[in-house]
Formats: structure tokens, sequence, C-alpha cells
């Protein structure tokens, strides 16, 4: 069955790319593929049969949900897609073609890779397995009188350069191989090492070389390499990472990541190096504490805590923040303020001999982030759920978290802690605030006296917060039927699955948050579509077909190894 090829096939269609360990050339040489590429490359995105790669994105229905959806349309129109596209012009200006999707069906060959060089100005080199007839037949190859000749040793190649932008656009075919650069050295390096075995190339560079090493299996069906240490650091790389962790990716060199396609699922595995000076992480096993997760969870995540604020922020956006915060949108830029407040003549009664009066406001969360320091907390399990609409035709979301920490938790200094931070929210004195001893089938546990939905209960250093008893009792319950596990390596798991059911609660929950604050139909042509029923939605819609995500993590403290399936619907 084909497949989307999630985010690593999304890169290739943009360019070009794939590889793998490259065959007999025609010297009959063994070689790998990066050692054709010269040394400089920022990442590299490699495949067995890009060819194929490429076939199987344009025949899937993943494609044509996503060309189809809110979520491409809003793409359309944002600063990446006009950054890419602006290159892309310019090259087919430089190139004299058009390099629009049936160039790029002609340029795929199969083992294939594509190097970049700059992220700013999108320099790149793509080398493909094509055999000379078919090199001949592509596009590119019919146009060569209008480029200019070039010598590489024995070998010709050809360079373009648009006159306006500056950019050049440079191809080869010689010994089976199909080339394309934006750079002229980097097209004749190809050709160079084609001919003679000498001089660095890719592969032979430190942290390529290094990230290979530390590889678990095999290269995938597409292998992406990344120069970490100088990837991070690009204003470009802040821009558009999409994950906006640019803080935690800083203590990694470089990565590697490989992906392995079958019909029932994707499997993804990555390695990140760590720099020599970067800190040591926390050590420890989650595996008995995501034992504590419903089966019938949408969502969960266990992992190690280094930093109690982490716990603080958790709790607070799943549990303890009773009303949504307002969030004010802005395209344009912020007004120039002068960098000094001159007043006016209305301020005749203000005195300027005095500073003004501050007032402190106290933070209410201050006792429960000092109970937290204190208690050291080592481990964190988040659990979720979107509930169908029933009668009522609301969309409930049952949230839970269990913390372990170095020693027994207090539990009537847990629950003080928690109701001074939810006071300032709830009320004026102390009513909703008090808390109700409780037992279900799986023991003692403590309820608010209110409106708010919250449960807390203590079992040693683990320590239980829901917003519905039933998941509480549920995740006790499982706590007293698991055996204790042995001590393993995995230092974060997280599982989200992705079935019909829970997509349509999904649905169903998009389309009232965005109801809630825009009027039905509002929405004119061109304007951004509603980001939750429409932007996100078709986003769930695509991915239709997946059933269930899982993430594994084994962190060595020199390096990181991750484990990433996506298993689809049969």
């Amino acid at each position: 069955m084909k497949r989307i090829l999630w985010s690593a096939i999304s890169v290739l269609a943009f360019g070009a790319a794939a590889f793998w360990a490259v065959g007999q050339m025609e010297q009959s040489q063994t070689q790998q593929l990066p050692s054709l590429m010269p040394t400089g490359a920022l990442l590299s995105i490699e495949a067995r049969d890009f060819s194929s790669l490429l076939k199987d994105w344009n025949n899937s229905a993943e494609k044509r949900a996503w060309v189809d959806g809110d979520d491409y349309q809003e793409f359309s129109r944002s600063r990446l897609l006009e950054r890419l596209s602006q290159a892309q012009d310019e090259f087919s200006a430089a190139a004299g073609i058009r390099t629009d999707d049936s160039l790029l069906n002609a340029m795929a060959g199969k083992q294939s890779c594509l190097a970049i060089y700059d992220i700013g100005n999108l320099e790149f080199l793509y080398v493909t397995r094509m055999s000379q007839h078919d090199a001949e037949n592509t596009p590119l190859w019919q146009l060569r009188a209008k480029f200019e000749q070039r010598s590489e040793g024995a070998a010709q190649f050809y360079v373009r350069q648009d006159p306006q932008s500056g950019r050049v656009a440079a191809f080869a075919a010689a010994n089976g191989w199909m080339i394309l650069g934006t750079r002229e050295d980097l097209v004749a390096g190809v050709l160079d090492r084609l001919q003679s075995a000498t001089g660095r190339s890719l592969a032979d560079e430190a942290w390529y070389a290094d990230s290979v090493k530390q590889a678990t299996g095999a290269p995938g069906d597409l292998r992406m390499v990344l120069n970490l240490g100088k990837l991070v650091p690009s204003p470009y790389f802040r821009s558009y990472w999409v994950q906006r962790n640019i803080a935690e990716m800083k203590q990694y060199a470089s990565a590697v990541s490989d992906l392995y396609r079958s019909s029932e699922s994707y499997l993804e595995e990555r390695v990140l190096l760590r720099k020599p000076e970067a800190a040591a992480p926390p050590s420890g096993d989650v595996g008995a504490l995501a034992s504590l997760a419903p089966a019938d969870a949408e969502f969960y995540s266990a992992q190690l805590i280094s930093d109690p604020e982490t716990v603080l922020s958790a709790l607070r956006d799943a549990l303890l923040e009773v009303k949504p915060a307002a969030v004010e949108l802005s395209w344009s830029a912020p007004s120039p303020q002068p960098e000094t407040q001159a007043g006016s003549a209305t301020m005749l009664e203000e005195r300027i001999d005095q500073a003004p009066v501050v007032v402190r406001q106290a933070d209410p969360f201050e006792s429960l982030r000092t109970l937290l320091r204190s208690a050291q907390p080592a481990q964190m399990l988040q659990v979720g759920s979107a509930i169908a609409p029933g009668k009522s035709g609301f969309v409930r979301i049952q949230m839970g978290m269990v913390v372990v920490a170095g020693q027994p938790w207090d539990a009537p200094a847990v629950q003080r802690a928690v109701s001074s931070a939810l006071q300032p929210g709830l009320t004026a004195g102390q009513m909703g605030l008090g808390w109700i001893e409780r037992s279900g089938k799986s023991g003692e546990y403590s309820a608010l006296d209110g409106r708010v939905p919250l449960y807390l209960a203590v079992r040693g250093d683990r320590l239980y917060f829901t917003n519905t008893k039933d998941l509480l009792e549920q995740m006790l319950g499982l706590e007293q039927a698991t055996p204790a596990a042995e001590q393993g390596e995995v230092t974060f798991t997280a599982v989200f699955r992705h079935s019909k059911g829970e997509q349509q609660s999904f649905q169903a929950l998009f389309s009232r948050l965005d109801r809630a604050g825009n009027t039905p139909g509002s929405q004119a042509e061109g304007q951004t579509p509603p980001f939750f029923s429409g932007n996100l939605d078709s986003l769930n819609r695509m991915f239709r077909d997946v059933d269930r995500e899982t993430v594994s993590e084994r962190d060595e403290g020199a390096k990181v190894l991750e484990t990433v399936s996506y298993d689809w619907s049969q």
C-alpha cells in the first residue's frame, strides 16, 4: 500500500533528492554516494530509489487531501513558500526552463542525494543514478546548447547564469549519474570525484562520519544527516524550524534519521549526537510510569524531569488554569516607541521627584512552585483523551498527570498549595477550594468541593492529578495491577492514537473552538482559514489512515536514540 512520506518527502519534493549505497559504477568500483559530494554541506537527504518515492507521493491519497486542504492553502501564503518560490523562479530563469513538477519527475532517478550548502541562498547539489540514455532525454539536456560548456578533466558539464538574480544552474551527465547544482564548483567537484578517488568528500567530514557511524542499522528508504552545529545558529533555521525548540537543539552537534517503509507502518530511527560540552542529562527509566496510562488513552507521554518548572507548567496548562488565555493577533509590525516619555501639558499635578508606586502582584503559584522544588520531581506522565459529545453537545478533554518525586509526597501540603494557586481565579473567599476525601475501588483519593473538576491522590512518591474521577480510578487500578518493571533505558516515550473514533471527536472539538470566536461563514476569500476547524482539521483528514504514532527515546549521554513508528490502518 502506497503511503505519504511525511515531512521528509516534502523536502525532497521541493528540491530533488535521494540516496543509499551506490551499486556498480562503469569503472566497476563500489562507492557510497556521499563520497561523490564535495565538503561543506549543512545537510543531506539520501534515498535508495527516489523515482519510486516520488511516484508513490504523487499517487497518494494523502497528497490529494493535503493539496485540497486549508493547511496547504495557508502554507501557500506563507513567507517560507514565498522565499522558496522566489528561488525556484530564479533557478528557472538561470536554467531557461520551468523547474516544476514535470522537470522534477524527469530528473528523478534511482539512488539519489540532495545536499544543501547554504540554506539562506538555497544552494544545493543533486546527484541521481540515471543511464546516459535517460539523462539525454531529460528537458534540461535538450537545452544544453543554451548553456556554456565547461570541462573538468575528461568530463564535460554545462553552466548558465541569470544576469538579473545572479543565480547559477549547472548540470552534467557522466558515468551513469545525472548531476544538478546551483554552483559551478559543486558540479565540477562531483565530476572530479567520479574520475579520481582522491580528495575529501562529504563522507570524510567528521560530523557526517560520526553520525553515520552511530546509526542503528542499514540506511533506510530515506536517510537525512544534519550538521546541527552549523544549522542551529543560522537565523534562517531559527525562523523556519517548526518545533521552535532552538534552546534544546543547541546541545547537539549532528544527527542522522533513517525512514523505513512498509505497507503496515513507517519506522523512523534517529540518532542525535551531543556536543562534548553539553550538560549531562538526567538518568532513569520511565517504563513503569508509562504502564499507568490506560490502554484506550488517545495520548500519553512519560519523561524524565530535571527542572520542577516543567512540572508546574504542565499542571497549569492541563489542569489548573481554569480560564482561557486571551491572545491578541497582530499582522503588522508594532509602532516604534520613543526612548523617553516626555509627558504632556495635562500632567501638571504629577510629581517628577518621586518614583511611581509599583504594585507588586503576588504569584498564586509560588507555594506550589516551592513544594515542587523541595519534592525534587524525577518523572512525569501526562494522559489525555477527547470524549465524544453526548446529549450536552460538548466535547470534553479528559486529562491526567502522575509526578514521581525523590521522596514521599505530603498530601495535605499538596492540597494547600493547589488551593492557593486556584484561589485568585475562582473566588474572593475560600468557596470551592476545600477538599473532600473519597473512596473508590482503588483506594482513597481527594476531590475539590466546588465546580472545578480536580481529583488528587498520593501513593508514596507518586502524585496523581486528573479532571475526572473515572480516569483517576483507572490509573490507580493500573498501579495495583502492574508489576514493578525492571530498570531499562527508556528515557522518554509517547503514544498518539489517531483512529477514526478519535478523529470524529477532534473534528467536533475543532469546530466548537473556532465557532466560539468567529461568526460562521464570515471568512472572506483569501483570508486565513480557521486555525482549528480549517488548518488543523485538514491535517487531521490528510492523515486519516494513520492509526497510531509511537515515540521512544533512549538517552545514553553522548547520544540520544529515538524510534518513531507510524502505524497505518488496515
